[in-house]
């Protein structure tokens, strides 16, 4: 199992941003971001609010600043409040925000070609599909939705595969 890199902790709030998408951000101070960046975009990291447990996000660049999006869960979960210093812990996400669940894995493993296909999507999606998979509650219904994605991969009806056509 790969060694992580040590968390760094920082105090943040919860700051406003306009716009239809995205509501609040938690601003990454420089010198938090620099040990991260490698080169110009988003970075990867695991994330914790107050020493909760860890989530997947990515340290985002607006202007001349990082910042981790802040959703309404998010905000809800952690009971964030703006103005209302909070400390955070950021890591680097040595599998890119792509840890497979157990169920999708087995599913992989008995399927060859599925395995193929899931590999060859664009990291984003992966993150999206692998994300649809952990949300669900129970053992059962993550299991169901391993099998269609890997249905849906094999027979190339996933959204992005649809548009390469």
């Amino acid at each position: 199992m790969p060694q992580h890199p040590q968390s760094v902790t920082f105090t943040a709030t919860l700051s406003p941003v306009e716009g239809p998408m995205i509501h609040h951000v938690i601003i990454v101070p420089q010198e938090v971001s620099a040990t991260f960046r490698k080169e110009k975009g988003a970075v990867r990291v695991l994330c914790s609010v107050e020493g909760k447990e860890e989530f997947p996000c990515a340290l985002n660049p607006r202007g001349e600043e990082y910042v981790i999006m802040a959703s309404k869960q998010l905000i809800r979960k952690h009971r964030l409040n703006e103005g209302v210093p909070f400390s955070v812990s950021v890591r680097s996400d040595l599998n890119d925000g792509l840890e497979l669940p157990e169920e999708f894995v087995e599913v992989l493993n008995q399927d060859e070609y599925a395995s193929q296909c899931f590999e060859a999507l664009l990291p984003g999606l992966k993150r999206s599909l692998l994300y649809y998979i952990r949300s669900a509650k129970s053992t059962d219904t993550r299991i169901k939705r391993s099998l269609q994605i890997a249905e849906k991969a094999k027979t190339r009806q996933l959204y992005s595969q649809k548009n390469k056509d």
